[in-house]
């Protein structure tokens, strides 16, 4: 591994003062061991900036790419490759971008399906680097998507009550389902699931009356499980069933509810803060309310997230908290942590205005001297000695040079044995100040310009950016429930556990805010690293490397096993149709490495090999790389989300995107591919039935890595195909294709037999060289009854003889590279195009994910605006080389 050096992490030590004598072994073992994480193993983050948040199927997803390291989070030198994956509303995974990473930037997109599922989809960015720290720095975010052609069915449930019987929880519910227009359903059958993971709970039907409502109960063991939804299902007609999932609230008794001192300790006789946190299982915030018994004027409730705290000063060593919830008829007990009746506690005082944080610590008995450092994301800013005065030491850390961020205040004994820790959120003033200036009017079609300027005080500082705009009845500014770059690189990719709607503590600097982030800082831990770890001097385990482009690693093997065994030799790769030669060696254990290749898309790669015993008497074989989530828990809404506006313009955009699409996207109907290989001839020769209405083939998908079944492959991929995965199943329905008598699924061919879906499932998509697709009653009359509902045929590699083998010391694979990122089409209507004539209702006007401001912080850009927005919502993120963040919002009416 390159060795990082941040030379600035010295000179911003030197501005702080350490009141120690540098013979002192545990505060020079401290330095050391900071000094050696920030050089040897900086910590990675990335962060993606979305052009919006709330989506209808078939659109495209922009994102750009900001990756960030070490503790002053810089543009990272480190990895040149980020991986971005995209889950659906079950969690299950879609589509993998490896994206290429130039100065910590870059770029990419996903296309939701255009006939994929509703609800929450999930992301997650990395690097390779990342891994060893843990999964929980990788980047997550959540996007809300709609069907814009669908409304037919919009439940809304209301639980009344919840509450707890013999392990059980049970609900008492109100339903009322409507259309998009608001029609009820009067009179239907509704189906309706509990489902947890892949674990169905409960079902029955439910019977609407004439207002489309219904009032039941129904009761669920009452186990944590880390999520649970409601399944709720209309038959729109014979052949097709609209679902809607809703998130199930959980009891009282599920709630994890924690009491915790200000530092982690508390004292009998001491005046003390106690927060406390209460969430589900899934991580959402709970509502409580209650008293501790026995202490006047205690009662308390949760504020926002779920967070809260009590003040008072302790007598005795046990305290027991009574809660209660909204919804709920139970009450539960929950017991304090114990207060010592010796030991120190702390109180921290961040004045915003302040120049110091403040540090008071008081105790009762003789701890001796004490030790307090202080750190943000390792950079050790300040260290002193120090012991009691009449059980009294305070501190005040000058906060004039330290980067905004979660400031660790920790207190030690002399030998080490940590006593408090407490987090503090620092905001100083090293945000970019950026100004964005607009020209042009509202009027549709007229062209638009806007001028960044990007500084830092009153100095220029020039940056890179991404810059939505978007028409603001469309989309609407979500970034305190989603979060921003400032909340993501400087609070939640630092704490355990999630932050609730991580944007609220963001969006300004008044007080009740900021004692609202002080609760957060209370109740999440620091994850980075312990004091035991720091004593103990242990660092991440090293086991995935900085990537500097795709990395391709193998093994050699002799063909027939002898005693000798392998040599080692030399080893070389063809990129493509000589995109790149590269050669390497490998020795006797056959272990190859091509690292910091850079490609795009999918290629071929023939790699070829000699060895120096067994020469050309070797196989060859190369490592698929793995996804490292196959599946995500799911995530559902608290309620069924229409966003009307966004609808409203759903038939125009998607008509614009498909009109307006690059050859690369073209609908799969629409492309017919000439067999250019005696692999793709062999596949032809070998379809008994003909080419389908589609043809999909799996390793001309970006990102195809990812797959983990075929059915994932076909999702979205085909108009009028609608996939459903459930667990270890699936289920295809084909829109206009079908008969009653002969059930609802298509028939599966593997290979020109016939065969049951759940077989087709456990078919390793890298097997795979095409799936047909036939949907034309014309088409699939070949294939008599059976045929009615469509035909999936898929042909595996091997089933004709073919597959990627290793011949003569020779091998030729397909091997996925960066994703080609597609540029967002953005019309000129001072131009004469063909594309003047469609009816522009597009919800984001202008993206663009890399802006360069020059010398002096400036960049002009410029755009048009459609036929409807009369309203412009601009949002702009980005940071400096030196890792200072900005970010500006403006409405322009």
């Amino acid at each position: 591994m390159p060795r990082f050096t941040f030379r600035v992490i010295m000179a911003v030590l030197c501005l702080f003062p350490f009141c120690l004598k540098a013979q002192d072994d545990l505060p020079t073992q401290i330095q050391n061991y900071l000094s050696a994480y920030q050089e040897e193993f900086p910590v990675e983050k990335a962060y993606l900036h979305l052009d919006k948040h709330t989506f209808t199927l078939g659109e495209d997803i922009w994102f750009s790419a900001y990756l960030v390291a070490g503790g002053i989070q810089v543009p990272s030198p480190l990895s040149k490759t980020l991986y971005v994956d995209f889950f659906d509303g079950d969690g299950l995974l879609l589509s993998q971008r490896i994206i290429e990473i130039e100065n910590g930037r870059g770029a990419g997109e996903f296309q939701i399906p255009r006939y994929g599922k509703t609800g929450l989809y999930q992301i997650k960015a990395y690097t390779s680097w990342m891994r060893n720290f843990g999964e929980e720095y990788f980047f997550e975010q959540y996007v809300k998507v709609v069907d814009g052609a669908g409304g037919s069915f919009l439940p809304q449930v209301e639980f009344k009550s919840i509450s707890s019987e013999a392990g059980k929880a049970k609900y008492e519910v109100e339903l009322v389902a409507v259309s998009a227009t608001g029609e009820p359903l009067a009179n239907q059958v509704l189906q309706l699931s509990a489902i947890a993971g892949q674990e169905q709970l409960y079902q029955q039907q439910v019977q609407l009356n004439v207002q489309g409502q219904a009032s039941f109960s129904f009761s669920i063991p009452e186990k944590d499980h880390p999520e649970q939804h409601l399944e709720l299902s209309y038959e729109e007609n014979p052949d097709y069933i609209v679902t809607q999932k809703i998130q199930l609230p959980y009891t009282l008794n599920q709630v994890d509810i924690q009491f915790l001192p200000e530092g982690g300790n508390w004292v009998q006789g001491k005046k003390a803060t106690v927060a406390f946190r209460a969430i589900y299982p899934d991580g959402s915030p709970a509502q409580i309310s209650g008293l501790i018994e026995g202490v006047e004027e205690s009662s308390f409730e949760s504020q926002f997230g779920g967070l809260g705290k009590i003040t008072f000063t302790p007598e005795k060593a046990n305290y027991t908290a009574l809660v209660k919830s909204p919804n709920s008829n139970v009450e539960r007990r929950i017991a304090l942590p114990e207060a010592a009746q010796t030991g120190l506690t702390i109180q921290v005082q961040n004045n915003p205005d302040a120049s110091f944080i403040s540090v008071f610590i008081q105790g009762n008995g003789d701890p001796g001297e004490l030790l307090l450092f202080s750190h943000i994301r390792g950079l050790l800013n300040y260290m002193i000695q120090g012991t009691l005065t009449n059980g009294v030491w305070g501190v005040r850390i000058p906060k004039q040079n330290l980067p905004s961020g979660i400031n660790t205040v920790t207190v030690l004994k002399k030998d080490g044995t940590p006593l408090l820790e407490r987090l503090i959120f620092v905001q100083n003033g090293d945000r970019l100040n950026l100004n964005v200036e607009s020209k042009g009017n509202l009027s549709p079609r007229s062209k638009f310009q806007l001028e960044l300027k990007s500084s830092s005080g009153d100095t220029p500082s020039p940056g890179s950016f991404s810059i939505a705009v978007a028409d603001a009845d469309q989309v609407k500014e979500e970034s305190l429930i989603h979060g921003t770059i400032f909340s993501h690189l400087l609070l939640t990719s630092d704490l355990q556990g999630k932050v609730y709607q991580p944007g609220f503590y963001f969006q300004n600097q008044e007080p009740a805010t900021l004692e609202q982030l002080d609760l957060v800082m209370m109740t999440h831990g620091w994850r980075r690293f312990t004091v035991p770890e720091i004593l103990e001097e242990k660092f991440p385990e090293n086991g995935f490397y900085i990537e500097q482009g795709i990395t391709i690693t193998g093994q050699v093997k002799e063909q027939i096993e002898t005693k000798k065994g392998l040599g080692g030799g030399k080893i070389s790769a063809l990129i493509g149709d000589g995109i790149e030669l590269v050669g390497s060696e490998y020795g006797p254990d056959g272990k190859f490495v091509f690292s910091g290749l850079n490609y795009q898309d999918s290629v071929s790669v023939t790699i070829t090999a000699e060895d120096q015993r067994a020469k050309n008497y070797i196989d060859l074989s190369v490592e698929q790389p793995k996804p490292v989530f196959p599946s995500l828990l799911g995530r559902y809404p608290e309620k069924i989300i229409w966003p009307e506006e966004l609808v409203a313009t759903y038939q125009a955009r998607t008509l614009m995107q498909q009109i307006t699409a690059e050859d690369g996207i073209t609908d799969l109907e629409g492309v017919t591919i000439e067999a250019q290989t005696l692999q793709e001839e062999a596949t032809t020769a070998r379809k008994f039935y003909g080419e389908g209405d589609a043809s999909i083939e799996p390793d001309k998908i970006p990102g195809s890595v990812g797959f983990t079944n075929i059915f994932q492959m076909i999702q979205g991929r085909v108009a009028g195909v609608r996939v459903s995965i459930n667990g270890n199943g699936a289920s295809v329905q084909i829109r206009g294709v079908g008969s009653i008598q002969a059930g609802t699924e298509p028939l599966y061919l593997l290979d020109n037999v016939p065969v049951d879906a759940s077989l087709l499932f456990t078919i390793n998509p890298r097997d795979v060289q095409s799936i047909d697709v036939f949907k034309d009653p014309a088409r699939t009359a070949i294939f008599g009854s059976q045929g009615a509902n469509g035909v999936i045929a898929v042909y595996t590699k091997t089933g004709a003889g073919i597959s990627y083998q290793s011949v003569g010391g020779t091998l030729v694979v397909q091997y996925g590279g960066y994703h080609a990122s597609r540029e967002f089409y953005s019309p000129k209507y001072d131009q004469v195009t063909p594309q003047k004539a469609i009816t522009d209702q597009r919800a984001t006007l202008f993206w663009n994910p890399l802006v360069e401001t020059d010398a002096n912080g400036q960049a002009s850009l410029e755009f048009f605006n459609s036929d409807l927005a009369k309203r412009h919502l601009i949002i702009i993120e980005g940071m400096d080389s030196l890792g200072r963040l900005g970010r500006t919002v403006k409405l322009i009416e």
